[in-house]
């Protein structure tokens, strides 16, 4: 049968071939539709991470490897398997944002980017190539798509930009059959149209080789995932080491926090359990006298969470959270006293009389930093002790902000 159909294609032109091409990607798109009925798939908050010092952002937009099929979370899926392999290969954090499509081609993942702002991150790997195969797209015409949604990427300033081939059409369940033969022939056009592409905008062409295959009938294991993330890192590696992180899309603009606190109505979660588990850790793992986990909008600092504090608002001229909103990667005051932003403020001068400060910023889903998981103490410490407490803050202002994106009207 697939040599049949082999001969049904040969010696006819694209234009001739698009009505076959239709119906064929009709039946193919039914059975796929189908199989995904059965399949796992991510349900929680579209990010992964691995904590570390000078954290790297990255965006994972579009469809197949992107979704996560066959595992529950974000974690076992590629973004997690990214996050731990690029931080192996740096050294440094990673943050790996999801926006994903089962049926993303190029078209939509054009849509997918503008609506991420891309801008904001340091990497931008987009996956499109195996929903436009399965539909038999033109390659001339789709190249000159992927080439232009490149060009749009990396016109935001974004400097490290993927572009992910599809994998060998066989080794995806659903077309392990003779017809697959003649979609992978197709999929290697497209894979060369999308390889021209990159070279042609300085972005990097990752092909995605068959991943090894999953123990007892699973559609895809995490260790899968691991694979293909372990070939991506190391695509990327020329670029990533010794990449500077840039400050200027860390900006929170007062009027941008207010939108982003009301999407999420945080007025609404006040005293979330799971936030105050997160502050009893932080008090208790840096044995600070006050762990918060703070909200700014556009006058006040109002906590969401509190240990050794009442649940008080405090003016935004007095917050020494604003200024973590503002630094790159968090931020240690050993001893508020000897520093100019905070020696004469209340909350140094007056009965609290505190000292120490950490903070590490908090964000909403579109990338707005709304607030920071911060621990004060009425003791200075020494400088050489900043550092283990902000990988602490870190870890646990992430995980704080995974609570805060569950309240997102947009995640259901």
């Amino acid at each position: 049968m697939g040599a049949v159909v082999r001969d049904t294609f040969e010696g006819v032109d694209d234009d001739r071939l698009s009505a076959w091409r239709r119906l064929v990607a009709r039946v193919r798109l039914l059975r796929v539709a189908g199989v995904r009925q059965g399949l796992a798939r991510p349900a929680d908050s579209p990010q992964a991470f691995v904590a570390g010092r000078s954290s790297l952002r990255v965006l994972l937009a579009g469809s197949g490897p992107v979704v996560g099929w066959g595992v529950g979370s974000h974690d076992l899926g590629l973004p997690g398997a990214v996050a731990r392999a690029v931080a192996a290969t740096t050294g440094r954090g990673v943050v790996v944002d999801v926006v994903a499509d089962p049926s993303a081609g190029v078209r939509r993942l054009v849509h997918l980017v503008r609506s991420a702002d891309a801008g904001r991150y340091d990497v931008v790997i987009l996956s499109g190539a195996l929903a436009d195969v399965v539909r038999m797209v033109e390659p001339t015409r789709w190249g000159e798509r992927v080439e232009a949604l490149l060009r749009q990427v990396r016109a935001t300033g974004v400097p490290i930009v993927a572009w992910l081939g599809a994998q060998p059409i066989r080794s995806v369940p659903p077309f392990d059959d003779a017809f697959g033969s003649v979609v992978q022939e197709h999929a290697e056009r497209l894979n060369r149209a999308a390889a021209a592409a990159c070279r042609a905008t300085g972005a990097t062409f990752v092909q995605l080789p068959s991943s090894p295959k999953a123990e007892g009938g699973r559609h895809r294991s995490p260790a899968g995932y691991l694979f293909w993330a372990r070939r991506i890192a190391d695509a990327l590696a020329p670029a990533l080491i010794g990449h500077a992180i840039e400050d200027e899309h860390h900006v929170s603009e007062p009027e941008d926090r207010v939108a982003a606190i009301e999407r999420l109505r945080l007025a609404e979660h006040k005293r979330d359990g799971r936030l105050a588990g997160l502050v009893g850790t932080a008090q208790r793992t840096l044995g600070a006298e006050i762990a918060m986990f703070t909200v700014l909008d556009d006058r006040a600092e109002w906590p969401l969470a509190a240990v050794g504090a009442s649940l008080t608002e405090i003016p935004i001229e007095q917050s020494a959270c604003l200024h973590t909103l503002q630094a790159p990667d968090g931020m240690v005051v050993p001893d508020a006293e000897q520093d100019e932003r905070f020696a004469s403020s209340a909350l140094v001068t007056g009965p609290a009389h505190l000292r120490f400060y950490a903070g590490y910023p908090v964000e909403a889903p579109d990338g707005t930093r709304i607030g920071a998981m911060c621990v004060f103490g009425r003791t200075p410490r020494r400088a050489s002790e900043s550092e283990g407490d902000l990988d602490v803050l870190r870890e646990l202002a992430l995980l704080a902000q995974r609570e805060l994106w569950r309240w997102d009207p947009a995640a259901s």
